[in-house]
């Protein structure tokens, strides 16, 4: 009975030290999550574990983003293989029909394109290899590594947590009294055991992540080796063949291309060039008015200002041309059959224009004049002929020009007209200068 109380006694003390030895697990657990200070001397020990540990996780994230790396590397060279391939097809098309120096370089164009874009695809299987051995590399080496690594962890945790309880025993320990010396003894002893343990584990970790780092710098180097070499010979064979159609079109003449500076509609170019030409011709016409030059000839088309004074001189001709109404219709006949009829254009009334001899113009509701432009031709020798000279005449502006349209005209039915019989003597030498402007019963009676 008394052995089996003392069993009972010692099992409840070791699910009594197991229960303990959970609980400072746990501490330790939470001390790590929370991130607490733990003891300065405790955490230098493991510094060159931690070293290794670092390294381990930069190996493991940096295989993880090559292996992403290469999928898209692989992808976007078969992408750019096609595409050249295409660009290659589209210059052998183009070339077919079109039979220039132009098409022959664009024949041999293509055929470079086709061709590197086939070595490009020799670029595939080297980095389909590399992917498959970093693939492995992190399945097996670091996936291995890796449980290493959690164990170790498990194990420090373990360790350090019977390093808190022996502190904790450690305070209330009495050596003189051998008060709970027994009690700090087995403590001690689960210290040393975790110890053990963690300080295999340990080794084993940082062997691990040596050997770890040796084997993938020999992996990449020799797939990257052969990577190389291809690459080499791809640049190589597309510059050979580059430099092949460069040396056999150095003597082709380029094409001269023009740049646009900007767009414009050609409506508007052809309105700015009817406008340049409108200035052009207003120009040389300013200039010979205000120079006095000739009269511009008949069917040239004649501003208001010219055609007002043409109709200004008609009327002045027609004033000395009609003494009486009874001889206008006889005279009206005699000036049709030697002159013809005329038509003044039918435009509106511009402003007034007096000549040099001083006459007044006439209205715009006045009957036009059975002339055509030789009545101003005469009028302007005719002042030559008696040396009388004048000045342009000025425009008015449009309030006198307005109320001088408004005024009637004078009568110059009273002005010498001697120059104009002797004009008309010279038209016609054996006519008589007296019968001008009379009737026959009035020459008569003369």
């Amino acid at each position: 009975m008394l052995s089996g109380s003392r069993a009972l006694l010692g099992e409840d003390s070791s699910v009594m030290a197991r229960m303990q030895k959970k609980f400072w697990k746990t501490k330790q657990v939470l001390i790590k999550a929370t991130g607490k200070k733990e003891d300065e001397y405790v955490v230098a020990s493991d510094a060159d574990l931690d070293a290794k540990l670092e390294f381990f996780r930069s190996v493991q994230s940096t295989c993880t983003e090559l292996l992403k790396v290469i999928e898209k590397y692989q992808h976007r060279i078969s992408r750019l293989s096609q595409e050249e391939n295409e660009l290659g097809l589209f210059l052998r098309f183009q070339a077919e029909h079109d039979r220039t120096k132009a098409g022959n370089m664009m024949d041999a164009t293509s055929k470079a394109l086709c061709t590197s874009a086939k070595q490009r695809m020799a670029l595939c299987p080297p980095l389909h290899r590399l992917h498959q051995e970093v693939e492995t590399f992190r399945r097996r080496a670091i996936a291995d590594t890796l449980l290493t690594v959690s164990r170790m962890e498990k194990s420090r945790t373990e360790y350090r947590g019977a390093l808190l309880w022996m502190k904790d025993i450690s305070q209330e320990l009495d050596p003189d009294t051998y008060k709970q010396l027994e009690k700090f003894r087995k403590v001690q002893a689960q210290v040393r055991g975790t110890k053990s343990q963690f300080e295999k584990l340990k080794n084993d970790v940082c062997q691990k992540v040596d050997m770890l780092g040796a084997s993938r710098c020999n992996m990449l180097s020799h797939s990257l080796c052969t990577y190389q070499t291809t690459l080499l010979q791809f640049w190589e064979k597309t510059a050979h063949a580059m430099l092949q159609i460069h040396e056999a079109f150095q003597g082709h003449v380029p094409y001269q291309f023009t740049t646009l500076k900007d767009l414009r509609d050609p409506l508007e170019q052809i309105t700015e060039m009817e406008k340049q030409a409108d200035k052009k011709e207003k120009a040389p016409q300013s200039g010979g008015l205000l120079s006095g030059g000739p009269p511009h000839p008949a069917g040239t088309g004649l501003r208001p200002e010219e055609e007002d004074s043409e109709k200004g001189d008609m009327a002045f001709l027609k004033d000395l041309l009609s003494p009486g109404p009874g001889a206008s219709d006889e005279f009206s006949k005699e000036w049709q059959d030697a002159f013809g009829m005329f038509d003044p254009p039918k435009v509106q009334p511009a402003a007034t224009v007096a000549t040099g001899s001083g006459q007044a113009a006439r209205l715009p509701s006045d009957p036009p004049s059975p002339t055509g432009f030789l009545p101003s031709q005469l009028l302007d020798h005719s002042l030559s002929a008696t040396g009388q000279t004048h000045s342009p005449p000025l425009q008015p502006p449009p309030g006198q020009n307005q109320s001088a349209q408004s005024a009637p005209t004078a009568p110059s039915g009273s002005k010498d007209m001697s120059a104009w019989f002797n004009l008309f003597a010279d038209l016609d030498p054996l006519s008589n200068p007296d019968a001008i402007g009379r009737s026959a019963d009035e020459l008569l009676n003369a």
